[in-house]
């Protein structure tokens, strides 16, 4: 077992002069940080769908917003056109006189934007307001649905034109 002071120092300073981890401590914070991922994604992905509806929502309370002030400021009857998920507002009668209806700002794909489906409870595809900025719809409240992922969040807008979620 002998050796000298000096050897035992010797490898003992080999043995703290190691630098860097083993496979082994390197396999077992893999691991460990995979478990953390996996026990993690479940999470945020249902976040990120919560906030992709949050977001469509809003974009579709600034169309009722869009279209009612558009009818209200040109004394027009606007109208927000679902065509599939797509989303967008017109105005009638056109300024330039030519028949028709303007559109009022930009056309928002909800699909692509936020990955959500759109659908109405009443099975219409536009909401109309009058040039009052009242709905010009005669069976109640109107409702829209986005969903995506088994998520969904409803919109309903009153004969007033007022939005409630």
């Amino acid at each position: 077992m002998g050796g000298t002071t000096a050897q035992l120092a010797q490898r003992e300073s080999i043995v703290r002069s190691r630098e860097g981890f083993t496979l082994v401590e390197t396999l077992i914070v893999v691991v460990l940080l995979g478990l953390i991922v996996l026990i993690g994604f479940p999470k945020m992905s249902s976040a990120m769908v919560q906030n992709d509806l949050r977001g469509a929502r809003v974009a579709m309370v600034n169309l009722v917003a869009a279209a009612r002030a558009a009818s209200v400021q040109g004394n027009r009857l606007t109208w927000i056109k679902f065509e599939g998920n797509k989303a967008l507002v017109l105005a009638r009668p056109r300024t330039d006189g030519v028949p028709g209806a303007d559109t009022v700002g930009v056309v928002h794909d909800l699909a692509q934007q936020y990955g959500v489906a759109v659908a109405f409870t009443a099975g219409a595809d536009s909401i109309r307001f009058d040039p009052r900025g009242f709905g010009s719809w005669t069976a109640g409240d109107v409702s829209v649905v986005l969903s995506r992922s088994g998520h969904s969040s409803t919109i309903t807008i009153d004969g007033l034109g007022r939005v409630r979620h």
